[in-house]
């Protein structure tokens, strides 16, 4: 009865093409995804646990880097400063789970693909996490402390500042993971070229619309009335599309 199973296997991996891939119920692959997200939920439970006691001194930094030291933080609620610590332990435990996310849907996937498209998406994982983390990066140390300097800050000719912690953490968390998101285009233009989504050449032949996209995406990304910000989210914006571009095929 198990060498007939096992053959069964062989043989519908035979006819599919993908050596290891054999059909299964819905259900079966449903209750294998299911696990898959419990893992990376507790992972990332984990790490905010981990990095909750130190988000106190990671708050303080980033706040220092984008705001003057002058500028004292106010707190509006009993549990404002918690749920401002809880924000930045999510995204820090966001970004170390990024990898996690993509090697559970890898493993997921893999046994329904062919060598050459696990060995690409085993590659192209390191490479987001690292583009994810320096998109972090420019969003803190370039594009907050350009929006809040020149922006918020300068109401304080005629009003005194008194910024809330959990409106100012809030707009840097989601700064940051939307940079880190954003910087994904590279690598997502290359998966799809490489998967014959789409070509390069349809892509070269949509700049135009795609520059006017982006100039319109960066307008409503940041509320800077000097437009600033938006210039150089668009000029980050149309970098990362030509790098796309480049290392598309």
């Amino acid at each position: 009865m198990d060498n007939d199973f096992v053959m069964n296997k062989k043989d519908l991996a035979s006819k599919s093409g993908v050596d290891g891939d054999y059909s299964e119920h819905v259900n079966s692959h449903l209750k294998e995804l299911r696990s898959r997200f419990a893992i990376i939920l507790f992972v990332m439970f984990i790490f905010v646990a981990i990095s909750y006691p130190f988000s106190e001194y990671i708050v303080q930094y980033a706040w220092n880097t984008f705001l003057s030291k002058n500028i004292e933080m106010t707190i509006y609620s009993p549990f404002e400063w918690i749920f401002a610590r809880m924000k930045v332990s999510l995204l820090i435990s966001f970004a170390f789970t990024f990898p996690l996310f993509f090697y559970e849907m890898f493993r997921f996937a893999a046994r329904g693909m062919y060598p050459n498209e696990r060995k690409f998406i085993r590659n192209i994982v390191p490479v987001s996490f690292i583009f994810f983390i320096f998109g972090a990066s420019i969003a803190l140390f370039f594009i907050m402390p350009l929006m809040f300097n020149y922006i918020i800050l300068s109401s304080d000719i005629i009003a005194d500042n008194q910024i809330a912690v959990k409106q100012t953490i809030s707009i840097a968390v989601t700064f940051m993971a939307g940079s880190g998101l954003v910087f994904q285009i590279p690598l997502l233009m290359h998966f799809a070229t490489r998967m014959n989504i789409i070509t390069r050449h349809t892509l070269r032949k949509m700049r135009v619309l795609v520059y006017a996209s982006l100039l319109t995406f960066s307008l409503f990304l940041s509320p800077d009335p000097t437009f600033i910000a938006q210039l150089v989210c668009a000029f980050l914006l149309v970098v990362l599309f030509e790098i796309g571009l480049l290392v598309s095929k």
